[in-house]
Formats: structure tokens, sequence, C-alpha cells
């Protein structure tokens, strides 16, 4: 925890809108500018922010993705934002290709509004508000939960004493603790925000370009010919499956399934299977959860059989929530990738990590800023592993791609990306 908050810049203070960053009076230039350029060359532009008076910023800890790409080729990619802590920012883009290249440079928050995140994020567990759901026979009763309540009165307490996995409900009424049958989850209030504050925090929608994908349906399929693919996390990498089905014609749902908890395809004649689970609480969706229909990472994990392909996707339904509850969940399930390495070292544990989601999202629960930190956090607790991770963060980023569940072309490169590790032959 104290290691991930001593990466990130020191975030600025708010005190009016118009000191704050301003996109459209910043200022971008090209460093060192040369006629020509080479394909595996690195082009690098320096952002000077401003404010909205137009005033020179003298800090940094803006967020800023940045992207270059070339319309007519399709093609893009994203650039590396080293913060000069001055106010000014060098952006670093490899030229892959070669041809003509437009830069884009985008503030997604400002200095100012990255410090209401932090505010407003610590320690600060009502974000979301769970409502759980007991069941004991035709009776229903319904009451208040979370990850953390705070209550004079004894909770029904959900916990995993061997890994720290905890959240808690206010009792019902007349139904005991162990009837908990189901949540569903509501934005919460944010407190002590003012007017100027919120608008801060406000966005507007973007387009989204297309990128060509790197396997073809062929390739994929001798690739995962008499695999299991195991896919555990959220929608976005149940979006690996819905997108293997649409390539491999083969490729079916057995039932039952449901996709809010968990689906089992199977090419029984290449003897192929792509399964998805949900992870556990917390979610963040208005929709029934029962709770008992999804699974900890880690218990799933040590299920695994030897041969199969893990892809582990995770983050989303954790942005709301303080960090520490993210940094918990990622532990335990490094112990039992751990515990899975020694029993089957030749199993490929694979890690998507987030992609950008749309800037009109609720920005106090569900900022990409939320989403980069979370990626940082990944990066630390499994960069030491002998794992793959799939970085859709810089995908979907070059794709200019802000939506929570990216399109099949951008999804497949996530999944040909994967495989480029599975199979070096295909």
């Amino acid at each position: 925890m104290h290691s991930i908050l001593d990466d990130l810049p020191e975030a600025g203070n708010f005190s009016s809108i118009e000191s704050s960053s301003s996109g459209q009076h910043s200022v971008v230039n090209l460093e060192q500018p040369r006629a020509q350029y080479c394909v595996g060359d690195t082009l690098s532009v320096q952002v000077n922010v401003k404010d909205y008076r137009g005033n020179p910023k003298a800090h940094g800890g803006d967020f800023i993705l940045a992207r270059i790409h070339s319309p007519k080729l399709q093609a893009s990619a994203s650039g590396q934002v080293t913060d000069l802590l001055n106010g000014s920012y060098r952006v670093s883009f490899h030229l892959f290709w070669p041809g003509h290249v437009l830069v884009s440079v985008i503030l997604i928050h400002s200095s100012e509004a990255v410090g209401i995140l932090r505010r407003i994020s610590a320690h600060n567990y009502d974000k979301i508000m769970h409502t759980g759901t007991f069941y004991r026979g035709k009776k229903k009763e319904q009451s208040r939960c979370g990850v953390r309540l705070k209550s004079d009165k004894p909770l029904c307490e959900y916990r995993k004493k061997e890994d720290a996995e905890y959240y808690a409900c206010i009792p019902p009424k007349t139904l005991p603790c162990s009837t908990l049958m189901a949540m569903r989850s509501r934005n919460g209030p944010i407190p002590n925000m003012t007017k100027d504050e919120h608008f801060l925090l406000s966005r507007w929608s973007s387009s989204s370009c297309q990128t060509g994908s790197l396997f073809r349906a062929d390739a994929i399929s001798r690739c995962l010919k008499d695999k299991k693919l195991k896919l555990m996390g959220d929608s976005t990498v149940r979006q690996w499956q819905e997108t293997l089905m649409k390539m491999l014609r083969g490729l079916k749902y057995v039932k039952p399934y449901d996709t809010h908890y968990f689906a089992q395809a199977v090419d029984p004649k290449k003897n192929i299977t792509v399964q998805w689970k949900m992870h556990g609480h917390p979610f963040v969706t208005g929709y029934n959860m029962v709770k008992d229909l999804c699974g900890y990472i880690s218990e799933e994990v040590d299920r695994v059989a030897v041969g199969d392909v893990v892809v582990i996707g995770v983050g989303q339904h954790f942005r709301p929530f303080p960090l520490e509850i993210f940094i918990q969940r990622l532990i335990n399930m490094r112990k039992a990738i751990l515990r899975l390495q020694e029993r089957s070292p030749q199993t490929v544990v694979i890690f998507k990590l987030e992609n950008t989601r749309e800037l009109d999202s609720e920005m106090t629960h569900l900022s990409d800023w939320f989403g980069y930190v979370q990626n940082l956090v990944q990066r630390k607790v499994f960069g030491d592993l002998k794992v793959v991770l799939v970085d859709a963060w810089d995908i979907t980023t070059a794709a200019n791609t802000f939506i929570t569940h990216p399109n099949t072309i951008v999804v497949s490169n996530e999944i040909s990306l994967a495989l480029s590790h599975l199979c070096h032959d295909a």
C-alpha cells in the first residue's frame, strides 16, 4: 500500500476552477523535432500544462493519456507519460509503422481532480451501498451489507480467517445470518464535495477507432486444441469467452449457464473448453447476485487441474472501494498462484489488466484513475511471478476505446496477445 502511494506524484490541492489544470489552455510541442523519423525511433513530445487563466502550472500530478495513430492504416499505439513534477510532462512514443502519424494527448483529470479522488476514496467504504436479501422458505428480509460497516450492535459477519476476506450485514429482523442468499448494490452519497469539485470531475464521451486482429481463427483453433481455458473474474474477461465463440464456430455454450455467474463453452471436435466464473464479493451491480454462485479467485485457482490455462481479470468492481480491499484480494491470489505453480509448474497463468472505461462514468466511483492505480498494484504484486500480463490498458488507450466492454476487435487483440505467449508456433 505504501509503496504504491509513494510511486504516485503528490496531487494538487483544489482552491478554484480557474487555478486548476486546463486541457484547452495547455500546450503540446515536439521535443527536438526532426524532418524525418524512422521505424523503431522514439518520438517525444512535451506537454506544458496551464490553468484556466493560461498560467503555467508549477507542479505535477495530472492524469494524462496519450497515443499516436494513423487512421488510414487503422494503426495506433499508446505513449509513456513521464511526470517531470514541475507542470510539464514528457510523452514518449515508439514508432512501430511507417507513414504519417497523429499525436493525441488527453487530460483525463487535473492534478486537483486527482487530489479530490484520493481524498474521497481513503477509508471511504460507503461509496457503494449493498442490500442483502435473506431467505428462509417463503420468508424474505433485507438489510444493509458492506465490506466494512459501522455499528454499535453485533453484525452478521462473513469472513475467511485464513486470507482476511470479510464483509458484513446488519442482522435482519427475524432471520438468522446464515440465510443470506443474494446482494445488489447502488451508489452511495459522497459527503463533503462542493459543486465546483463535482464540476471538475465531469467529463464527456469519446469515440473509438478499430485496430486489426493479430490471430486468425484457424491459428486460435490450433493454439487451443486439447486445452481447457479457465477464465476467472469480471465481465471484461467473460468477453474473451464471448469473442472466442464468435471466432470459433464449433465452440458452443453447455447448459445450464448464466452469464452473471458461470458459463462453459465446448468444442468437442477440437477438445477445446472455455470456462468463465465471476469473482466473489464485492460486485457493483443492481442485479441481485446470489453470493454462493460466485467464487473467490484464490479458491478457484486451488481447484485448477494440471494442464489448464488460467486467465484472471479483476478490478472494475473494486474501483469504488479503498485500495487496501483490492490489495488484500490480490495478495490472496498471489498465494494461490504460488501453490498452483508448486504443484504444476508448467501451468500458464495470464492476468488481463484493467481496461479504460466510459468518460461519462460516475467519476467519484469509477474513474479511470482508480483503474490506473489498481494496474500499478497488479504489476507490483505479480511482477516477480512467472505469469503473463496482458496490458488491456495499453490496448484500449491506443485504440481510444473508452468503454467498459470494448468491441470485438479490441478484445480479439487482447486474446491474441495472450495466445502469443501460449502458442509460439500458432
